[in-house]
């Protein structure tokens, strides 16, 4: 072989060492989407119960209630390469998305106390479906960042007087703020981390909402005669509300509700136990079925999604509320017919 040929064979080889090293290293403005990991909330995760619940009786539970979730790479999730977004191009269960959210870490601790937030209105739910007492106090789910409230109330903070006035409603906070012109200073008695104390908080116009604001978003927190912990980490959003409250009318009552068997299902949840749509439902329904489940609670808002998409050796039955959820368990047991999400729902992939 001639130098000259040696020579392009030798530029050839480099090339596509240095293009394989592109695909292992460089980073893409997109989003991957795929099954992500299963928890049972009936079950252990690290040595300890998922799902812990006190100050009430409980009862033995069998089976597993899995929650379901999507697994992200890209954006603040980690760098998504060229290579991993070709493997991701191909593989039928995931989805390769332009990263347009640009999710920042503050994004991430929104996620986080939305999720916390879901837990109290999972336990304010199954409290009422049960009879239990319920009560309800705002807290802070996020600080806008150059508001007012930078620097002064965080994440988690929970709200009870304004001004001496006592709230137990996040709307009220909202209200007693705009009533008052922007450059009201207000004192807020809050509670941190077990810990009482006072702040003040000057309002300014918002042009956005067209009144004053201090810079809050503010969701209730509930309570009742018993108290929930889920030993979970580096799970955000509201979507695992609704299984969340099923597994704990489970704990909270006799008899097994699942009668040994695997079931899965998402949806957010509110205080009075209605359900709601998610996001990544044919991703949860895939990662619900490789789990083992056999029958997987999907909200009804998602049956354009459902429809067409359940996978092989997956029942998914559409619910509005925590009493549809519980009973469409029962049915299930009981070998009644369920019910579908319609076929003519089904949406059009290329739209």
């Amino acid at each position: 072989m001639s130098r000259r040929g040696r020579f392009w064979i030798t530029a050839a080889a480099v090339l596509g060492v240095v293009v394989l090293v592109a695909a292992a290293v460089l980073p893409m403005p997109f989003l991957s989407r795929s099954p992500g990991p299963v928890f049972d909330i009936l079950g252990e995760t690290d040595g300890r119960p998922t799902l812990q619940i006190s100050g009430a009786r409980t009862y033995p539970t069998s089976g597993e209630l899995d929650i379901t979730t999507v697994a992200e790479l890209g954006g603040t999730a980690g760098a998504l390469t060229v290579g991993a977004a070709l493997v991701g191009w191909f593989a039928p269960d995931t989805a390769v998305v332009p990263d347009e959210e640009r999710r920042s870490e503050a994004d991430r601790e929104v996620d986080t106390a939305v999720f916390d937030a879901s837990q109290t209105e999972a336990l304010a739910a199954a409290a009422t479906y049960l009879g239990r007492p319920v009560s309800g106090v705002p807290a802070v789910v996020q600080v806008t960042p150059g508001s007012p409230a930078e620097g002064v109330l965080q994440a988690g903070d929970r709200i009870r007087r304004v001004d001496g006035r006592r709230v137990s409603r996040a709307e009220e906070v909202g209200e007693l703020i705009s009533a008052e012109p922007a450059g009201t200073s207000f004192r807020l008695a809050i509670v941190r981390g077990g810990s009482a104390s006072e702040v003040d908080v000057v309002s300014r116009q918002s042009q956005e909402v067209d009144r004053p604001v201090i810079g809050i978003l503010v969701n209730d927190y509930y309570r009742s005669d018993f108290r929930v912990a889920l030993n979970l980490d580096g799970i955000g959003g509201p979507s695992a509300g609704a299984m969340f409250a099923v597994g704990i009318v489970d704990k909270l009552t006799p008899g097994r509700l699942t009668g040994g068997r695997h079931i899965a299902g998402t949806g957010t949840i509110t205080a009075d136990g209605a359900v709601g749509e998610i996001g990544g439902i044919d991703k949860k329904m895939i990662a619900a079925r490789d789990a083992g489940a056999r029958l997987f609670l999907a909200p009804r808002g998602n049956c354009g999604e459902v429809a067409g998409a359940v996978p092989d050796g997956l029942v998914a039955v559409p619910v509005d509320s925590l009493d549809q959820a519980i009973t469409a368990i029962q049915d299930w047991r009981g070998g009644e017919d369920l019910e579908s999400c319609p076929a003519d729902m089904q949406q059009d992939n290329n739209d």
